[in-house]
């Protein structure tokens, strides 16, 4: 495996980026596939590259035949080539969700489970297939053209910085930016470097400390009860926002230092006033995606707009809203579903935020009444903070199943907030037990300084104002001071080896 924390991926980057410039433009996209290729076989067994190969194979052939002025049978396609890539998404992925679920209700009842199976999945399935799916209805819906070359579609689906952990791409947005001409560019190179740099400064020195602290008090909750279950929920959710901002920081930069401007997945997402907007700023990619191809075409469908109408004649106004709350509960099945093939990502990362932003919105009208009477206004500052800690625990507390062994243990986690073995002795615990292993207190130092610059740049990006001019816009010294003090931190205190990203590989 390649990290993309590793010195082998730096070299490996910094190789391809000299080859990519050295090359005529025309050979720029063939130098990419083969850095993707190569890639995709390093972090992944050689035969998964079947999956992706049929992914796309089939979605190519599918759109030639959409253009096809005598294509009468475009929906049958269309279902067929989604039933091919879903498919195998949903067999190596899910399968042992199935049998788990089977096995849950036959072991209650006296019989014998099933075995589970064990799948070869290629790299980034879960990312490549809804990416490749995107571009497939697009040209269906014929508001994206199609594209001729094959291995052109090959390099827009295993494009090797998305292999990571996304942001997942629409074709329409990253062919212009994969194809298009590119020269070297010293601003790009820099501006690249310095997000790479910091987001491996967020990863190995931030959230792989900060892992220590969330594993060992999720791994104990009959020690670390009452309070303290809040205090490793947001412990976690911290190491979550670091390692998956901090891959996007890495991925993004790489692409920068190729000219090629990737969507941006993490937009200060902690300074969100609800969960909805929470959702607007994490992983934006995945939820636009689930916006487009999943809640609008249900929506968009014959029998709920009928729903739609009927409900609002027969109920009043208010009713024609439930449609819409059916729809969101597929869409957050599947954003739950996406993270993984177990119950506890069902409810914890899908069915837990849809209750939440379907409360939110039935009871909006009250919220207002309430607000009014009590003269509160949206400006107040003690109120946007209350607003802002609600909406962080509100995530936490979903969090507390995605990072539980199963659906049971985030109830037993659940449960153990209620109970509390006090605030000083779990303390004591945590520090002999995780103290040393989390670094010390020059490893605390330096996580607190990156936490409150995280903190300033959120700021920045909540009020969409630029980052980087905070360094660009200082003394030439200043900068490479800074320069030198991000390098230094990362070699002292970096915790190497411990861990990988925690969407790697989904």
């Amino acid at each position: 495996m390649m990290s993309i924390t590793s010195v082998a991926y730096i070299v490996f980057v910094g190789i391809s980026l000299l080859i990519y410039y050295a090359v005529p433009h025309r050979f720029k996209w063939w130098v990419l596939l083969a850095d993707s290729l190569m890639f995709f076989f390093v972090n992944s067994v050689w035969y998964t590259f079947v999956y992706l190969a049929i992914s796309v194979v089939t979605v190519w052939s599918a759109v030639r035949y959409f253009a096809r002025e005598n294509a009468r049978h475009k929906k049958a396609v269309l279902v067929l080539t989604l039933i091919v890539n879903i498919g195998m998404l949903a067999v190596l992925k899910y399968t042992n969700l199935v049998i788990n679920t089977v096995n849950f209700f036959k072991t209650r009842n006296g019989g014998v489970s099933f075995d589970t199976v064990r799948f070869a999945a290629s790299l980034a399935i879960s990312f490549y297939t809804l990416q490749i799916i995107g571009y497939l209805l697009d040209c269906y819906w014929e508001i994206d053209k199609k594209e001729d070359n094959i291995f052109k579609l090959l390099l827009f689906t295993s494009y090797f910085p998305l292999m990571i952990s996304g942001p997942i791409s629409r074709h329409s947005e990253l062919q212009g930016e994969l194809f298009k001409d590119h020269e070297f560019d010293y601003d790009n190179l820099a501006s690249g470097a310095r997000r790479i740099a910091w987001g491996i400064l967020k990863k190995v020195v931030v959230a792989d400390r900060i892992a220590v602290f969330a594993d060992c008090m999720f791994a104990d909750p009959d020690t670390y009860s009452g309070i303290w279950v809040i205090i490793a929920a947001v412990t976690y959710i911290t190491e979550l926002y670091f390692d998956f901002s901090g891959c996007m920081d890495i991925i993004i930069g790489v692409s920068k230092c190729f000219d090629i401007r990737l969507t941006e997945n993490f937009k200060a997402p902690f300074l969100s006033k609800t969960i909805q907007e929470f959702w607007q700023r994490w992983h934006i990619s995945l939820g636009a995606w689930l916006k487009t191809y999943v809640m609008y075409p249900i929506l968009k469908t014959r029998l709920f707009s009928e729903m739609a109408v009927k409900l609002k004649k027969k109920f009043g106004k208010g009713a024609k809203k439930i449609p819409s709350y059916i729809a969101m509960f597929a869409v957050w099945f599947c954003m739950g579903l996406w993270h993984g093939n177990s119950w506890k990502y069902i409810l914890g990362e899908g069915l837990w935020f849809w209750l939440v932003v379907m409360l939110g919105q039935i009871f909006e009208p009250v919220f207002e009444k309430i607000k009014k009477k009590l003269h509160i206004k949206d400006e107040n500052p003690a109120f946007k903070a209350f607003r802002t800690i609600r909406t962080v625990l509100i995530f936490a507390f979903g969090v507390i199943f995605f990072n539980s062994k199963d659906l049971f243990a985030g109830f037993y986690m659940v449960g153990a907030m209620f109970r509390s073995n006090g605030f000083i002795a779990p303390l004591k615990v945590l520090y002999n037990d995780a103290f040393a292993a989390f670094g010390g207190f020059d490893a605390l130092c330096a996580v607190f300084v990156i936490m409150i610059l995280q903190f300033v740049a959120d700021v920045r990006i909540y009020h969409e104002k630029p980052v980087q001019t905070l360094i660009t816009e200082r003394p030439l010294v200043i900068r490479w001071v800074l320069y030198f003090a991000i390098v230094l931190l990362i070699v002292l205190e970096g915790a190497f080896g411990q861990s990988r990203f925690i969407y790697f590989g989904f």
